[in-house]
């Protein structure tokens, strides 16, 4: 057991991630109960009910490593952070403020673990594969990440909050408009978990739709070796501008690729293409012990 978890620390990483949410009621819990004990009864009855249906659907989603539930546990995982933010301001006990923050703040850090991500990604692999999440582009990560959290998040609550107040015209208004939109931010911030290499008995495919029209396969004879990039390489940058160590992977053959400039798609061929795996180190562990040189 020990091995396996050295070996593939995503899992330890996971069970890490399950036992922070799971511990919330006891230290974000107390602090959001202070902050809505002053509201109306039907409010305070209508988000204690909302807050234990949010804290499960979050636990749910972390027993179950698949994409689609690291999506749904960092959307709404992360909302812990600005809930104990506004129950601090509504409340005057120092210890039970700290003790949600540092709870709030524990739990967003262990959800934005890279090893949890790659752990979630590779819960769909099969037979004998690995799966890596590659990092954002850099310009989703500005522009569009945290904006599109806010309204998947906003999007979704603020309808049933104004109704639970008994706002009901503003209530409904805000569901019509928020709901959809939510949706549609979530579905955005979903896509990013669609890009993600994968070790194949056979090579390496990167899987990164937003660079190239169809996922690639490299087999491993035709990899001369992987290696961090240098500044002045002239790989083909297939990383969409991610911050960050990019990999270098080095070629025998030219491979033809359908590479997305803009709106248009062109025919490529590459002898080296950079990649930005999240977890730089692990990729190049296991590149190198399923026989891919490291150079």
């Amino acid at each position: 057991m020990l091995e396996r978890l050295r070996r593939r620390p995503e899992r330890l990483t996971g069970w890490v991630a399950l036992a922070v949410w799971a511990a919330q009621p006891f230290g974000l819990g107390p602090l959001l109960g202070e902050a809505l004990d002053p509201t109306r009864e039907l409010f305070r009855t209508a988000a204690s009910w909302a807050l234990w249906g949010w804290w499960l659907v979050v636990l749910v989603a972390l027993a179950l490593p698949r994409p689609l539930m690291l999506t749904i546990a960092r959307v709404g995982g992360l909302a812990a952070v600005p809930a104990a933010a506004w129950a601090s301001f509504e409340t005057d006990d120092n210890a039970t403020i700290a003790l949600g923050l540092v709870s709030a703040v524990a739990a967003a850090m262990a959800l934005l673990s890279p090893a949890l991500a790659d752990r979630f990604i590779d819960g769909v692999s099969y037979g004998d594969e690995r799966r890596f999440v590659l990092r954002p582009p850099g310009p989703v990560l500005f522009a569009v990440l945290f904006p599109s959290w806010a309204v998947a998040i906003g999007g979704f609550v603020a309808g049933p909050a104004f109704l639970a107040d008994e706002r009901w015209v503003l209530g409904g208004v805000l569901v019509a408009i928020g709901w959809p939109l939510s949706f549609l931010a979530f579905r955005a911030l979903h896509q990013l978990t669609n890009r993600f290499l994968v070790f194949v008995p056979n090579g390496l495919v990167v899987h990164d739709l937003t660079v190239m029209r169809d996922p690639v396969l490299f087999v491993s004879p035709g990899i001369v070796g992987i290696a961090p990039a240098l500044a002045d390489t002239t790989a083909d940058d297939m990383t969409s501008s991610a911050l960050g160590l990019a990999l270098e992977l080095k070629l025998a053959e030219p491979v033809k690729v359908l590479a997305i400039v803009g709106r248009d798609t062109h025919e490529r061929e590459v002898r080296a293409i950079l990649i930005a795996p999240s977890r730089p180190a692990a990729v190049m562990q296991v590149a190198k012990e399923r026989g891919i040189r490291i150079a």
